[in-house]
């Protein structure tokens, strides 16, 4: 819920100071009617745990605006180092666990690869002008699934289609409604172009915000399609 009595600012002044932020590369603010922040997604390098980088933002939002946010209310999507130009994460900050710990976190990959949906293909075609369309192939386990998804003739509605495709897979093998996406952006930070991807998973009676994101290197599609999995299989690790 939306923190009462909070000043009221522009989004564009909000996301400004939140990508002022050491290892923040982009921001998004959604405002409710009155004005008051609902929802912050972020898009962050690897330089800071996500625990940290809420905690900055929520300190720098009280001190810079005098704004209170509710940390639920903030989602950190961040961009891994896969290829030499990425950001690389701190040394200094980079947790040295003893080795029974990361035995056990080793495990706990494994047992999740099993519920983590993969990537296996997909088929686009784009009709100038008019709509742009796309089917996904993805894989849990044993289980291969797709799903089909439409958008505009742009680049960014390419994006929105792969998207919706995979949103679409996802909750038909489930038979599960409780997974939604709420939005697909295009970025540009640091000379480089991101898809960020949005969504809302319920979760009892509270309502879970998901961010993925990933480095637009060579289609719309592909980058959507791997953003749209980071933050749905982080949904699905925990709900299995």
């Amino acid at each position: 819920m939306p923190i009462a009595d909070s000043p009221i600012y522009p989004e564009s002044e909000i996301e400004g100071l939140i990508t002022a932020l050491r290892g923040v590369l982009a921001a998004r603010v959604t405002l409710g009617s009155l004005g008051q922040v609902e929802e912050i997604h972020v898009l962050a390098a690897e330089q800071l745990h996500p625990k940290q980088i809420v905690r900055n933002i929520e300190s720098a939002l009280s001190a810079g605006l005098a704004i209170t946010v509710d940390r639920r209310m903030i989602s950190v999507a961040q961009v891994r180092a896969d290829d030499p130009d990425a950001y690389a994460p701190d040394d200094a900050l980079a947790p040295q666990l003893p080795q029974d710990a990361t035995l056990a976190a080793d495990r706990a990959r494994e047992e999740n690869i099993a519920v983590r949906y993969v990537f296996v293909g997909y088929d686009a075609r784009t009709q100038p002008d008019l709509e742009a369309a796309c089917r996904v192939t993805l894989r849990r386990g044993t289980e291969v699934i797709s799903g089909t998804g439409t958008g505009p003739s742009t680049r960014l509605g390419r994006a929105q289609a792969a998207s919706r495709a995979v949103f679409s897979a996802i909750c038909a093998a489930r038979h599960d409604h409780r997974l939604g996406l709420e939005g697909v952006t295009l970025v540009e930070s640091h000379g480089r172009d991101f898809v960020l991807v949005a969504a809302s998973a319920a979760s009892g009676r509270d309502s879970l915000l998901l961010t993925g994101a990933a480095s637009l290197h060579r289609s719309p599609e592909e980058a959507a399609i791997l953003a749209s999995l980071q933050a749905t299989n982080r949904w699905s690790e925990i709900d299995g």
